[in-house]
């Protein structure tokens, strides 16, 4: 009996103290990037807010099938949804499965001269679930490393136009 109290006691305390940890953490995570491009905002536009020239710089979008209704694009396990766009920006909703939905949002900014900054970022607002909070942790080293590749393919693709 008292190794069963020990037991509740030590469960109960550990999942309080996890808890709190996790409460520190912030329930808006933003993984974002940015890269530096000569080009004109058309350019831009022209790769980032059209599904169907993704697969010239969008890794994943080369090596998978993608299948395009609307707009609302089904990668894998993923559904990318355009959201809105203006003449400097365009989001998008991106659900993968068994996490919460990111906002994904490119926007250029003209910089000097014909030089503009492309600034890709993901948000994801996550409840109190110490789950969910220790799991937007791994966000900006898993999102980052990959959307600095894509960036520089962007860069390419936008390059080679």
């Amino acid at each position: 009996m008292k190794y069963i109290k020990l037991i509740i006691i030590s469960v109960v305390f550990l999942s309080v103290l996890v808890t709190g940890i996790s409460l520190l953490f912030p329930s808006k995570v933003i993984a974002s990037r940015a890269i530096e491009v000569n080009t004109n905002a058309d350019n831009i536009a022209y790769f980032t807010s059209d599904f169907s020239h993704w697969n010239q710089w969008m890794s994943d979008w080369k090596e998978n099938k993608v299948i395009i209704e609307n707009n609302t694009a089904h990668i894998g396990t993923q559904t990318v949804r355009f959201l809105n766009k203006t003449a400097t920006k365009v989001n998008y909703e991106w659900i993968a499965t068994g996490q919460k939905p990111y906002l994904v949002t490119f926007e250029w900014t003209l910089l000097k001269d014909s030089t503009y900054v492309i600034h890709w970022s993901f948000e994801q607002n996550v409840k109190w679930y110490p789950w969910e909070k220790f799991q937007t942790l791994l966000n900006d080293k898993l999102l980052g490393a990959k959307m600095e590749i894509e960036l520089q393919h962007l860069r390419e693709a936008i390059n080679s136009k």
